[in-house]
C-alpha cells in the first residue's frame, strides 16, 4: 500500500513540535509495517537545522496557481519538503506576536497543490491521501478539483490532532485555494460567513481520525469543539477515535537496564530527591504537570492543596518558568517546603521522564491533550495515573476499586471536581502506606502496559482498508 501524507509541521527538525512529533512517529510507523509512505511537509530553514545536509531533487510548477516548487530531501527518505521561501522561510510556521499569517491559506494550499504535483510528476500512486490537522486539510478537495485526472478517485483521510485549531477567510478567497463555491455553505465548510479550511478537512473526508477514542466522544458530546458542535454531529459517522501510541524506547527509562520495576522506581526516587534537595521518607511522590495542554488541573490541584498537605504525601509540580501559574506555585512551595517542591520543565522532555519515573502517582484533573499522552507516559514510567473516566485513553484503562488483577489506573466520574480527586487521592495514599506491596502490584501492571506507534498504525491500516 501507498500513501501520501501532507502535513504543515513533519520531518527532520531540531526540536520536533507536538505536531510534527506525532507525524514523524506516524510516518516510522507506516514504514516499519511495511506501508511505502511519502511524508510533504514544508521546507522551514530556521527549523530544520543545517541545511547543507539537504539537497534539491525536483523542480517543477504546482497546477492551483502555477507557482514554480521545489523538492528537497534530508538523510531520512521518508520525508518530503515543498521548499518556497517566500511561505516558509519566516520565524514561525503559523504566525507572530499572536497573529496568524494572514496567507496562511496560501501557504498551506500551496503546499498541497505542490505535493500532489510532484507525486503526480514521478508516478506515485497512493492508496490513499491523508491530510494532517488544517494545514493539510486542503489535500483532498485540491485532489478532486484541480488534480481529478490523477487523484479524484483517491480516498481521503485526515487527522485532527487539535479540534481548536483552525484558519479562516473570506469568501473571496475561494478559488484560489482550490474549494468547490458550491459547497460554501454552513453543511460544507462555512464558518459564520468565513471559509474554515478545519471544516474542509473534515467535509471532504471519507474519514476523520481522533488521537483517541476519548477525545472523539468530548468533541461530539460536549462544548470542547470550537463552536462546530453541530457539523460535528452531523457528521459523527466519519469521525473515529484512534488511540495515538508513545515511543517506549524513550519513556521507559528502565528499558535498557530492564530492572524489577519496583527496584528501578527507587532508584528513580532516590535521584528525584537530589534534583529537588528534598527527602520523601515513605511519603507516597504525587506529580502534576502543568502545561498548555493540563486544562484544568491546576485550578483542581490549587482546590485541594491544602487539604492534600495533611496527607502522606509530597507533591511535585511541574511547571515552566513563564507559566502564569509559577509565582503562584513557587509561593506556596516556599510557605510549604516539605510538602511541595516545584520542578522547572524546559524544552528537553528528559526531565519530565525523570520526575514521571521517580513519581508514584500522576494527578491529571481533566486534562484537555487530546490523546493523553501524559497518561500513557506515566504508565511507561510505572507511576499511577489519577484522572478521570473521560480521559482521551481512559477507555484503556483498568481503575482500581479494590481488585488488583488488572487495575492500572484510579479512575473518577469527573475529574475536575476536586472532591472526587481528593477522595480518589486518599484511597491512593492510604493504599501506598500501608501496604507497599499492593501499591507495588498496581505498578507492575501499570509497567506491563503498552500502546505503541505501531498499534496506531495498525488501526490506521484497518480503518483504510473498511473505506
Amino acid at each position: 500500500m501507498k500513501f501520501l501524507v501532507v502535513s504543515p509541521e513533519a520531518g527532520e527538525w531540531k526540536r520536533a513540535s507536538p505536531l510534527a512529533g506525532a507525524v514523524n512517529h506516524l510516518t516510522q510507523a507506516f514504514s516499519r509495517l511495511g506501508t511505502e509512505v511519502m511524508t510533504c511537509a514544508p521546507f522551514y530553514p530556521s527549523l530544520l537545522g543545517d541545511i547543507s545536509e539537504y539537497q534539491l531533487i525536483f523542480k517543477g510548477v504546482e497546477k492551483l496557481r502555477n507557482m514554480p516548487f521545489e523538492v528537497w530531501k534530508g538523510r531520512d527518505p521518508l520525508y518530503t519538503y515543498i521548499r518556497f521561501d517566500k511561505y516558509f522561510n519566516r520565524p514561525y510556521v503559523y504566525g507572530e506576536n499572536g497573529q496568524p499569517y494572514p496567507d496562511n491559506h496560501l501557504r498551506f494550499s500551496y503546499l498541497a497543490s505542490s505535493a500532489l504535483a510532484y507525486a503526480d510528476a514521478i508516478s506515485f500512486s497512493p492508496n490513499a491521501l491523508c491530510g494532517q490537522d488544517w494545514g493539510g486539510a486542503l489535500v483532498a478537495p485540491i485532489a478532486k478539483t484541480v488534480y481529478k485526472e490523477a487523484f479524484g478517485k483517491i480516498s481521503s483521510f485526515f487527522t485532527v490532532h487539535n479540534i481548536t485549531y483552525d484558519f479562516h477567510v473570506t469568501e473571496d478567497e475561494i478559488e484560489k485555494i482550490g474549494l468547490p463555491r458550491s459547497d460554501f455553505n454552513m453543511d460544507g465548510y462555512e464558518f459564520w460567513g468565513k471559509v474554515s479550511l478545519l471544516k474542509a478537512g473534515i467535509f471532504y473526508a471519507k474519514k476523520v481520525l481522533l488521537p483517541s477514542p476519548g477525545y472523539r466522544d468530548a468533541i461530539v458530546n460536549s462544548n470542547t469543539s470550537g463552536g462546530l458542535s453541530g457539523f460535528l454531529v452531523r457528521n459523527k459517522d466519519k469521525l473515529k477515535g484512534i488511540q495515538f501510541g508513545l515511543s517506549y524506547p524513550f519513556w521507559d527509562f528502565n528499558i535498557r537496564a530492564s530492572q524489577p520495576i519496583e527496584l528501578a522506581k527507587k532508584a528513580a526516587r532516590f535521584s528525584l530527591e537530589t534534583i529537588l534537595n528534598k527527602k520523601f521518607d515513605n511519603r507516597l511522590v504525587m506529580y502534576c504537570h502543568l502545561d498548555e495542554e493540563s486544562g484544568r488541573t491546576s485550578e483542581t490541584l490549587a482546590t485541594i492543596l491544602g487539604d492534600i498537605n495533611k496527607l502522606n504525601a509530597f507533591v511535585t509540580v511541574g511547571l515552566q518558568e513563564t507559566s502564569p501559574e509559577w509565582n503562584y506555585f513557587n509561593s506556596v512551595a516556599a510557605q510549604e517546603h516539605s510538602h511541595i517542591a516545584v520542578f522547572k520543565l524546559n524544552d528537553d522532555d528528559s526531565r519530565v521522564r525523570s520526575v514521571l519515573a521517580g513519581s508514584d502517582l500522576l494527578f491529571a484533573a481533566n486534562p484537555k491533550e487530546p490523546s493523553a499522552s501524559m497518561v500513557l507516559k506515566a504508565l511507561a514510567s510505572g507511576t499511577i495515573p489519577l484522572t478521570g473516566k473521560d480521559v482521551g485513553c481512559a477507555n484503556l484503562l483498568s481503575n482500581y476499586t479494590g481488585e488488583f488483577e488488572q487495575a492500572n489506573a484510579l479512575l473518577v466520574d469527573d475529574s475536575s471536581a476536586p472532591d472526587q480527586m481528593l477522595r480518589k487521592l486518599k484511597t491512593a495514599v492510604q493504599l501506598y502506606s500501608s501496604n507497599h506491596e499492593s501499591w507495588n502490584y498496581l505498578v507492575r501492571n501499570a509497567y506491563r502496559f503498552r500502546y505503541e506507534w505501531d498499534r496506531t498504525i495498525s488501526q490506521y491500516l484497518l480503518t483504510f482498508g473498511e473505506n
